[in-house]
């Protein structure tokens, strides 16, 4: 691939002073942000512009902050690129130091996803007998998005897509809420109605509680009564044994579950959760982890077949 001639001039070290100035607005918190002085990080951002034949920065007089021109804005994105690249080299690199590079890394929310794994094994350890994974447990969304940013998860399990544009994900299913009873309760033998079931105390998945499921109660001029919000599936699971509520989960949640419960059929709209895989766009896939997705995007699929059959 050609490039321009004046272009092999460019230094990470520019790139990073863009960065950096375009984050601070200031050429003086730039400075202290990567420990150079204000003169260097002018050299550093007159020298790249040079380079480049742009102007990248506007420097207005005054109070006012610095911006990036429209040429800034072009190249900071492939900065930021690059700033990404390198941070995942440099966290590949910690791991191979540590003999940690190998395994598979995967980040790991929980709440009931733990139902896709056995079967995902099965499939790895039949075509690839040296596959080696290690599970990251990381319950927040955020968590996730800074995992794969900062190179620390080569792949994660995601409830719904990340907004992210450094991100390349893939759906495995939707999975849908249903209600969780003590065994026996008389008073929810039908599906209990949306007005109904906001007047329980519910228990919930703790970032459900705060997020779509109370959307949905929310969009329809209802307040929920939640009762208890956890992320360990067995206090869900005694909690609703003792009648201190009735659990919303997705039904793959509910694969787990002992026989003192039963599973309660809703019929009140819930939007289902979308389970996917995201990676990062700029480190792209390992063989390893392209294997572990087919394997994933596999057992979704037969996972559903089985649920269909059950319906019909």
């Amino acid at each position: 691939m050609e490039r321009p001639p004046g272009w092999i001039g460019v230094e990470l070290r520019h790139f990073l002073a863009l960065e950096a100035v375009a984050q601070e607005a200031s050429f003086n918190r730039a400075a202290a942000k990567l420990g150079y002085t204000q003169s260097a990080i002018s050299q550093q951002i007159a020298a790249l512009e040079r380079i480049v034949g742009q102007k990248l920065i506007e420097r207005p007089t005054g109070a006012q902050p610095m911006r990036l021109t429209r040429a800034g804005e072009v190249l900071i994105e492939h900065a930021h690129a690059i700033g990404v690249r390198l941070a995942s080299a440099q966290a590949d690199l910690e791991s191979l130091n540590a003999g940690e590079l190998d395994p598979l890394r995967v980040g790991f929310p929980g709440r009931g996803l733990g139902a896709l794994m056995p079967g995902i094994y099965r499939r790895l350890e039949h075509d690839r007998p040296d596959f080696t994974i290690r599970v990251l447990p990381a319950p927040d969304e955020d968590d996730l998005s800074t995992m794969l940013r900062q190179g620390d998860a080569d792949l994660v399990f995601v409830e719904r897509p990340l907004p992210d544009e450094d991100v390349e994900q893939v759906t495995l299913l939707e999975d849908d809420y249903v209600l969780v009873v003590g065994r026996g309760t008389a008073e929810l033998a039908a599906s209990p109605t949306l007005n109904e079931l906001a007047s329980m105390p519910l228990i919930a998945f703790k970032a459900r509680k705060t997020c779509q499921l109370t959307e949905y109660f929310h969009a329809h001029n209802l307040e929920p009564s939640w009762a208890i919000g956890s992320d360990d599936i067995e206090t869900i699971y005694a909690a609703v044994m003792l009648r201190l509520g009735w659990a919303l989960l997705p039904r793959l949640a509910t694969f787990s579950l002992g026989p003192d419960v039963e599973v309660v059929e809703l019929s009140c709209g819930f939007p289902p959760r979308r389970l996917g895989i995201a990676w990062s766009s700029a480190r792209g896939q390992s063989a390893f982890a392209k294997a572990f997705v087919s394997a994933a995007v596999a057992e979704a699929g037969q996972l559903l077949e089985r649920r269909l059959a059950v319906a019909s």
